[in-house]
């Protein structure tokens, strides 16, 4: 008699704390909860599910250096031979991992997929299953190698949406449906397990060998100006730092007065809007003319502000032009002119 053995396709979930590891205990939420306990809810019996605790943290206390943690867990887990990776993460700062794991993990041949919950995972009712459920499907069914969040699509919780993961952001403090594909659209969405994709154009599958690109340096400032700042003002913020990301207004306009600062501080400063949508278009206005010829001066153009910072602290640590690399599409977060 022969016996075949199937091997299931293996995804592996790393998780790192935030919401969906708390549970709520005398109406506060604690973080005492082990998501792992949704393993047997999510119902995927062809898939192997592998879990690895890698971090335990809020999100607001995660830091470039957990990062590169994180990368490595997510290398060695995709060496592990798994079929995608899927992240536990805080919703707070999601969107600055996702961009920071989508420029540090070069050559990527399968989904890395990041979710999360707005509830606690512990408590009834949570959306912490349907999103781990829906990003456990992306991860090993969808036909995509990009880094994405996998969250809420709508307040009902009717699907999922897959966001790439450099133009993700968060949008709403409370709301199940938290986050949002920023100037592009969704990769796509996941309904009534089905995954819908978009006409977006995606890196697909592959067996390309992985690089982790992980030189970082995190003295980067992200300023957003105001009728209120004063050249002095924007001296101190700059003060010391790499780098800057400068939140200018409308489509990145620049107080004239700040100029000659912005100039004197040499280093690089990208200049992006404060606005969610539309990005930096400068040089529409004729007074545009002044802040772009400036020398150090990056546009920005259709990325977000948090993940231009992202892309700053990563570019400063690469060994080439840094104004180059930031005008440059290394991930999909940029539309090049």
């Amino acid at each position: 008699m022969t016996i075949e053995f199937v091997v299931k396709p293996k995804v592996c979930i790393l998780a790192t704390g935030g919401t969906i590891g708390h549970r709520s205990k005398d109406g506060v939420a604690v973080m005492d909860f082990d998501p792992e306990a949704l393993a047997t809810e999510i119902g995927l019996p062809d898939l192997a599910l592998e879990f690895r605790h890698v971090l335990r943290k809020g999100s607001m206390n995660i830091t470039p250096e957990d990062w590169k943690t994180i990368a490595v867990a997510v290398a060695e887990a995709i060496g592990g031979e798994a079929r995608g990776v899927v992240v536990l993460h805080g919703t707070d700062t999601m969107h600055y991992t996702a961009a920071a794991l989508s420029f540090m993990l070069r050559d990527l041949s399968l989904p890395v997929v990041l979710t999360g919950s707005m509830l606690p995972g512990g408590d009834s009712g949570s959306d912490a299953l349907p999103n781990l459920r829906d990003a456990v499907r992306v991860a090993a069914y969808s036909d995509i190698a990009e880094v994405c969040i996998v969250f809420s699509a709508d307040l009902r919780r009717r699907r999922g949406v897959i966001i790439r993961g450099n133009r993700a952001r968060k949008i709403h403090s409370c709301a199940i449906n938290a986050f949002d594909s920023i100037n592009i659209p969704p990769i796509g969405y996941v309904e009534n397990g089905t995954i819908i994709l978009t006409e977006l154009k995606t890196s697909r599958r592959g067996s390309s060998k992985l690089r982790l690109d992980m030189d970082l340096d995190p003295n980067v400032v992200l300023v957003k100006l105001t009728p209120a700042e004063t050249p002095d003002m924007l001296s101190r913020h700059l003060k010391g730092a790499a780098g800057a990301v400068i939140e200018g207004t409308g489509i990145g306009h620049v107080k004239t007065d700040l100029h000659s600062v912005i100039a004197d501080f040499a280093k690089p400063t990208v200049i992006s809007t404060q606005t969610v949508y539309g990005g930096e278009r400068l040089g529409i206005y004729d007074v545009d003319r002044q802040i772009l010829d400036i020398p150090n001066v990056i546009p920005a153009g259709d990325m977000n502000s948090e993940t231009a910072l992202v892309k700053l602290i990563w570019a400063l640590g690469q060994n080439g032009d840094v104004k180059s690399l930031m005008r440059t599409n290394i991930a999909g977060e940029i539309t090049c002119p």
